[in-house]
């Protein structure tokens, strides 16, 4: 039995069916984005907003009753005087409640129903559903109650009768109308203008609180990775440091020399700075180069006797005692590099560092390295595996965003790096 091999191929009429993006699916990823996000029914309303609501409804309230006090002769001062306006009062604490109740509705129950899951056309359906019924009634009461100028209950009509010298004099009552179906109607749209305003003004409230507060989570969500990192970059300089000091007491204790004793005591000297010390924000400079001296004294150890000063440290503008704050084991990369990748046999000097610290706070750190004649044409800072530079820039980054210069220069047979950051 033989079996076909050509290839099966598809009609030359299908083509391939192109999805079409609506507006609604446009609009959804804005709705949703990270910047705004709105929350459940059940956080509370804040404060501030239910006294704005208030103060807003008062406000009208004052500027209606106003206007129809300012139309009587004189202010009412007895309870007779004030029973004409009960109606229009008790109007007022009617759209009050009413618009109070269209406002929560939409904070509480609209905006997450809708616009916090991206359902504009819903937004939209809803909304008009909660204004109808609060203009219809709004307006017809607003209708029933509101009346035009003077209201005649009675009116007196003379006119001549037959058979009688003197004309006669009657009283007349007025018939009581009800308004006009076209005034009623301006009634329902101008109760539902506001409706309208009331619902917008909370939807706009609402989503600029959610906001606010998704900003202001954002925020902090942000703060808190950056001291985890800042943690993260921290708990990398303690084992960097520790496995280039065991290779410099490895490296006396292999020639059993008389300092390794020596050494494992500075070594115990700078672990109780990282542990106890190095675990704050900021430290004073005063103890940053303590920290510094200790790490000289154990790298001097490497030296014969009669070279201690091909190790030299110059500090100028700080005293014993200087707080002025810098952030803990920033320096330290620096000069572990000069140690890592310089040439200790230099005469008469391997390794200077100087430190300046400016009366406004600006603070200049240099190492100055020679290189051995194999590496002189080497770019060092970027040499592969090089865990202390790569976090030393990084945590410039972090912690004095644009307050840092990091410049690094390769002069014949040395190897410059200076520091400076800005208070």
């Amino acid at each position: 039995m033989e079996v076909s091999s050509a290839p099966i191929t598809a009609p030359l009429s299908e083509k391939p069916v192109l999805s079409r993006v609506g507006w609604r699916a446009r609009l959804r990823p804005v709705l949703r984005s990270a910047n705004w996000s709105a929350a459940s029914e059940d956080t509370p309303i804040p404060r501030w907003v239910h006294v704005l609501l208030w103060l807003w409804l008062a406000g009208i309230d004052a500027l209606k009753l106003s206007g129809t006090v300012a139309m009587l002769p004189r202010f009412p001062a007895t309870a007779a005087e004030w029973h004409p306006l009960l109606p229009l009062i008790g109007r007022l604490l009617l759209e009050d409640m009413t618009g109070a109740l269209l406002f929560y509705l939409t904070w509480r129950w609209l905006i997450p129903r809708t616009l916090g899951r991206a359902r504009v056309v819903h937004y939209v359906l809803l909304a008009a559903l909660l204004v109808l019924p609060y203009a219809a009634l709004v307006g017809w009461v607003t209708a029933q109650t509101s009346r035009k100028g003077v209201q005649v209950s009675a009116y007196r009509v003379t006119s001549p009768a037959q058979g009688q010298k003197k004309p006669v004099t009657t009283i007349v009552k007025s018939k009581k109308t009800g308004p006009q179906m076209p005034e009623t109607w301006m009634r329902i749209i101008s109760a539902g203008i506001i409706g309208v305003f009331i619902v917008g003004s909370s939807s706009a409230l609402r989503i600029t609180g959610d906001y606010i507060r998704g900003q202001r989570n954002r925020r902090e969500m942000e703060r808190q990775q950056l001291l985890t990192e800042l943690a993260m970059l921290k708990t990398q300089i303690n084992p960097h440091f520790l496995f280039n000091t065991l290779n410099n007491i490895y490296s006396l204790t292999s020639r059993k020399s008389d300092k390794a004793p020596e050494a494992v005591l500075r070594l115990a000297e700078i672990m109780r700075y990282l542990l106890y010390e190095s675990s704050t924000d900021t430290v004073p400079l005063s103890r940053e180069l303590a920290h510094l001296r200790s790490f000289l004294d154990l790298q001097r150890l490497r030296l014969p006797a009669s070279a201690q000063d091909a190790i030299q440290l110059e500090v100028t503008g700080t005293s014993p005692d200087c707080a002025h704050p810098i952030a803990p084991l920033l320096l330290m990369p620096l000069v572990e590099n000069a140690f890592k990748h310089g040439d200790l046999t230099a005469r008469p000097v391997a390794v200077h560092i100087s430190l300046v610290l400016a009366s406004d706070g600006l603070v200049r750190f240099s190492v100055l390295n020679h290189v051995a004649p194999a590496d002189a044409e080497r770019e060092l800072p970027k040499q592969p595996g090089g865990v202390g530079l790569v976090n030393l820039r990084r945590r410039l980054e972090l912690l004095y965003p644009g307050r840092y210069a990091l410049d690094v220069q390769t002069p014949p047979g040395q190897h410059l790096v200076t520091l400076v950051l800005l208070q």
